[in-house]
């Protein structure tokens, strides 16, 4: 009995705290002028995070990258493979005709349960 109460405290604990991807846009009005690419005209900087609930290295809750604000079960999306689609999807939406100056940084905390962080920023331009 107690096991299956903490297997439910855990479950209950990581839909609480779940990953999600999320995706920030910048447009060109608020780049005070600032060329942010060598060629093209600029559009727009996007910023986008992804960040899961693992144990060891099986992915437990995290961000959906095919539904954006949706949670994956059991499906390690916090990765720079899962991420591009998602970021180059949004810069499309923006009418950008190239996504330049890719950046990631992924970070990983915990012992046993850990959470995986990831955030790529890239530059939509025309």
């Amino acid at each position: 009995m107690k096991k299956i109460a903490l297997f439910l405290s855990v479950v209950a604990i990581g839909l609480l705290f779940a990953g999600c991807v999320n995706i920030e846009v910048t447009p060109k009005e608020n780049l005070n002028g600032e060329r942010i690419s060598l060629t093209g005209a600029p559009i727009a900087h996007l910023n986008a995070q992804n960040w899961g609930i693992y144990l060891f290295s099986l992915p437990l809750f995290t961000g959906s990258t095919d539904s954006v604000g949706s949670i994956s079960v059991l499906k390690d999306t916090v990765n720079v493979k899962s991420m591009i689609p998602v970021i180059t999807a949004k810069s499309k939406e923006l009418k950008a005709s190239q996504t330049l100056d890719l950046a990631s940084q992924y970070s990983v905390s915990g012992f046993i349960f850990f959470t995986r962080t990831i955030k790529l920023s890239a530059n939509a331009v025309q």
